[in-house]
């Protein structure tokens, strides 16, 4: 077993230093490089250690170069997936937890993650499958086509449409203004075909990025059960599932105004806060870090902190099965996953991040002791 993980550790740095590498190969070797080139001297196997010296020498400029945070995320993250692979190597270190020469995850089937699934209706008009190798649409006010011009319905007379995602599915659209909406799993967004009258309405559920353009003399307006967003020209993330118990407002930059349906108070947010909005009166405002919020949108989930049982139910909708997090509900998870890991990947990564250990029998996800 040992001498298989030398051996792909040795082939994906080779396969990188010959220029043979796909971008993703790229992000996973740059982005293990970045988070162990302290510590190279460490490592046992003398071949591996020349060629990460080689490696090093090539990536000087790599801290420079990638000043985006999604870009590093998605390099850490990738790491995940590689883990075991590269595993050997780090064997010593104290980054690594646990016993990882036998398998974290006990299972008979693996699942697969969510993909680009979803479903355009009409008001009184059958819905429409969309293609999920085209993964976006495009209203522009004429016609709604996919992102490459593909034809799906020609606007005759504007009417309200409802793009909607199933359990592990994700779709994208640009509005008839330009604007743009991410759909998370088991959500929706509901809007005309074209915006007239003095504001531009919209209806979602489940969990929607919106990148919004401004337009100063029409506000753009979301509605979701219990509150009503007014918005000039924002980016922001809405957690509206129902199971939450809360709808959780989180702004990017710009400014939108929050406005509690049932007690008609009203809150303004300013970038990198977040409106909780519950039965209570009070519309509580928090400091968060928008890039975890939204990085869902950008194949990430950035996880800081955040109790097992809540990033359950974040599994259970992206790759539509159940999960009992029991007896390590309480326990907390920080990590960077990417959204296009199996299933049984995600929890090897849990369990090397809290000791937490499991069980995948069909559809169901069970902790165990």
């Amino acid at each position: 077993m040992a001498d298989q993980h030398d051996i792909k550790a040795q082939a994906l740095l080779r396969k990188y230093l010959k220029g043979n590498c796909t971008e993703e190969e790229k992000a996973w070797v740059e982005g293990w490089y970045l988070s162990i080139h302290n510590d190279i001297d460490e490592l046992t196997d003398k071949q591996i250690q020349a060629d990460l010296y080689e490696l090093q020498n090539r990536l000087i400029e790599v801290p420079k170069r990638k000043t985006s945070f999604l870009i590093y995320a998605r390099s850490i993250a990738a790491i995940l997936c590689v883990m075991l692979a590269i595993s050997l190597i780090l064997w010593n270190k104290k980054v690594m937890v646990g016993n990882i020469s036998s398998p974290a995850v006990s299972m008979q089937h693996d699942v697969m993650p969510g993909t680009n699934r979803a479903t355009l209706s009409f008001d009184n008009e059958d819905e429409i499958e969309l293609n999920g190798e085209q993964g976006s649409l495009v209203n522009n006010g004429d016609a709604i086509t996919y992102h490459d011009g593909t034809s799906i319905k020609d606007i005759e007379k504007v009417q309200m449409a409802t793009l909607s995602t199933p359990i592990a599915g994700q779709y994208q659209i640009t509005l008839p203004d330009g604007s743009k909406a991410w759909l998370n799993a088991l959500s929706s967004l509901r809007y005309p075909t074209a915006f007239s009258g003095q504001e531009r309405q919209v209806e979602i559920t489940g969990e929607v990025y919106l990148e919004v353009v401004h337009d100063s003399k029409k506000p753009f307006v979301v509605h979701t059960n219990q509150q009503r967003i007014e918005v000039l020209g924002t980016s922001f993330n809405i957690n509206a599932y129902a199971d939450n118990g809360e709808i959780l407002t989180t702004l990017t930059e710009g400014r939108v105004r929050v406005y509690h349906d049932k007690f008609g108070n009203q809150i303004e947010l300013k970038p990198g806060q977040q409106a909780v909005v519950t039965d209570k009166k009070v519309i509580t405002i928090k400091r968060v870090d928008t890039e975890e919020i939204s990085s869902w949108k950008d194949g990430l989930y950035i996880v800081n902190d955040e109790p097992l049982k809540h990033y359950a139910r974040k599994i259970e909708r992206w790759y539509d099965v159940e999960v009992d997090m029991n007896p390590y509900g309480e326990r907390r998870l920080s990590a960077i996953i990417p959204r296009n890991a199996k299933l049984s990947e995600v929890l090897e990564a849990i369990e090397l991040k809290t000791g937490a250990k499991f069980m995948i029998k069909e559809r169901r996800v069970s902790a165990r002791k």
